[in-house]
């Protein structure tokens, strides 16, 4: 088994994120490992909708541009990054920050795999409820398809 070197901690601003950035805090402190923050948000409106074809006029919230995507992208971004900064306490001054774009388990495992000895430690599910009953759960998905350990923290 090799060493720890890197922990990779999806966050979503969700409850059980938080839960796992704790766990991650912990850790790190033990293992000498560092803490990479991994925020994926959508990589299209429609996406974001979490329909195919969706747009959104469909769902009446306008027009969506770049400018409004990328201020949604950086703002929900932060709300995630912070929560998990609170949960980590005072390994939040060495985390990483990390912001993705497209389908969260592939996203989260393909940032992973170029890290070198890591692990990922996440929560069970994170905020879109819906969306995870009709494809599968990002937690089930990573931890079928990713080549190093998960843990998850219920």
């Amino acid at each position: 088994m090799s060493e720890i070197k890197n922990i990779v901690v999806p966050c979503d601003g969700s409850e059980h994120a938080a839960k796992a950035a704790a766990h991650a805090a912990v850790l790190a402190r033990v293992l000498g490992a560092k803490i990479h923050l991994v925020h994926v948000f959508a990589g299209s409106p429609a996406d974001l909708l979490g329909m195919p074809g969706a747009s959104a006029q469909m769902v009446g919230l306008g027009r969506f541009d770049e400018k409004t995507f990328a201020r949604m992208w950086d703002e929900t971004a932060q709300d995630a990054f912070d929560a998990a900064r609170k949960a980590l306490g005072d390994a939040a001054d060495d985390a990483r920050t990390v912001k993705l774009s497209g389908d969260p388990a592939n996203e989260i495992i393909a940032y992973t795999n170029g890290l070198d000895d890591p692990m990922i430690l996440m929560g069970p599910r994170g905020l879109g409820p819906v969306r995870e009953m009709l494809l599968g759960s990002v937690s089930h998905r990573v931890v079928h398809k990713a080549t190093c350990p998960v843990t998850v923290v219920h």
